[in-house]
This record gives C-alpha cells, structure tokens and sequence, in this order.
C-alpha cells in the first residue's frame, strides 16, 4: 500500500478534504496516493497540503510518513 494513503486512511482524512481545504488538484492527490509511488518521490506540494488540512507542519508530516513506512 502506498504510504501517503495508509497515512491518510490513519489519520481518518479523505482526498477530497485534503483537495477541498487546501484547493492541490484531485489529478495530483491521486497520483500521490498511487499504488506504488514511494515516499522519495513524494512533492512538498503534496506534503504541504495534507499537513496544513492536519493542521501540521510539513515536516512533522514527513517525520510521522517516515516512521510509518519502516513499520508497514
């Protein structure tokens, strides 16, 4: 499963929230959350829209998508 999506699914956030509150395109979250797209090629655009509808920073988004990805 990719990371971005079982993060998402985690935290109880949609993609649509996540295109709604912060206006990044539904093509965009969508290929963020394709299976088998790795967390290296994950954009700061992407990072940044679903830590400001978290109501995190980008980095803490990243840190907690790093851990989860070494236990998944």
């Amino acid at each position: 499963m990719n990371v971005l999506q079982k993060y998402l699914d985690k935290n109880k956030i949609s993609k649509y929230r996540v295109y709604k509150e912060t206006g990044i395109s539904k093509m965009t979250l969508s290929h963020a959350t394709a299976e088998g797209k790795k967390l290296e090629g994950q954009t700061v655009k992407v990072l940044s829209a679903v830590a400001k509808t978290l109501g995190k920073t980008p980095g803490q988004v990243l840190d907690d998508l790093i851990a989860l990805e070494k236990i998944i």
